[in-house]
């Protein structure tokens, strides 16, 4: 489960344990109490006893408990049989296990422009008219 740099443990909220805020992080968040406010991370797994009302973002998530929010995982995201989803899901790969709920919309598109693209693929050109082109 843990077995790459990325997958460095950093942030672990228990089963009876509650927090309200952002929580940011560069390796893993493994969540088995109750959040209010969005997840960032590397890696961010919500256990069976998890709840989350804000949005995920990370390079993978894992979801075994309940989420109202947007999650957008920008390689892969995996939903466990126990898991509620209340909100629209990005990535480029999903895969759902029967029994899981998920109630919301879900978006695979991997174009320069979508909630998936990194800050390069979404670069803007500006042109400016030359002074004999405005004439």
């Amino acid at each position: 489960m843990f077995n790459r740099k990325s997958d460095k443990l950093e942030m672990v909220l228990g089963e009876n344990s509650k927090t309200t805020g952002d929580v940011e992080s560069l390796g893993t968040i493994l969540v088995e109490g109750s959040i209010l406010g969005n997840l960032q991370g590397e890696k961010v797994i919500l256990g069976e006893k998890a709840s989350v009302k804000g949005d995920i973002s990370a390079n993978s998530i894992s979801i075994a408990g309940r989420i109202e929010g947007i999650l957008i995982g920008k390689n892969s995201v995996e939903i466990k049989g126990t898991a509620r989803i209340f909100g629209d899901i990005y990535t480029k790969s999903m895969t759902m296990m029967d029994g899981a709920i998920f109630n919301g919309m879900c978006c695979m598109d991997n174009s320069p422009h979508g909630p998936l693209a990194s800050e390069a693929d979404q670069k803007v050109l500006d042109f400016k008219a030359s002074e004999e082109g405005a004439q």
